[in-house]
């Protein structure tokens, strides 16, 4: 849940900075002149790479959301539920790196276990 809230968060951030400065961009490169056509595109060209950045977070949110009802739902099992015990572990321990770290492998071996499933039947 934590993902996805800051994927949230920072997608607005950057919604916000988009629309902000970047009509600013859009005036630069408007003008003509090389150096302002440069600093333009690259006003332009932030945002973007931002967002592309951030669709791997916004990614495990959305898969972790998936994994997390079906956890709830059916139970975990395989290797991701020893990933989502040691992140709960990490958790209680009050060690958000370990617990980020073992709730992202969590996710990909849950991916991997649904890929698995799909070429089985």
């Amino acid at each position: 849940m934590r993902e996805k809230v800051t994927a949230l968060v920072t997608l607005v951030v950057l919604a916000f900075y988009a629309a902000t400065i970047g009509w600013r961009g859009v005036e630069l490169v408007a003008d003509g002149r090389p150096v302002a056509v440069l600093l333009g595109l690259a006003v332009i060209l932030v945002p973007l790479v931002a967002l592309a950045a951030m669709l791997p977070l916004v990614r495990v949110a959305r898969d972790g959301a998936r994994m997390m009802a079906q956890a709830n739902a059916s139970g975990a099992h395989g290797d991701w539920a020893r990933e989502l015990e040691r992140a709960e572990e990490c958790r209680v321990a009050r060690d958000r790196k370990g617990e980020q770290a073992h709730y992202r492998a969590a996710v990909r071996a849950w991916r991997a276990s649904r890929a698995s499933q799909a070429e089985q039947g």
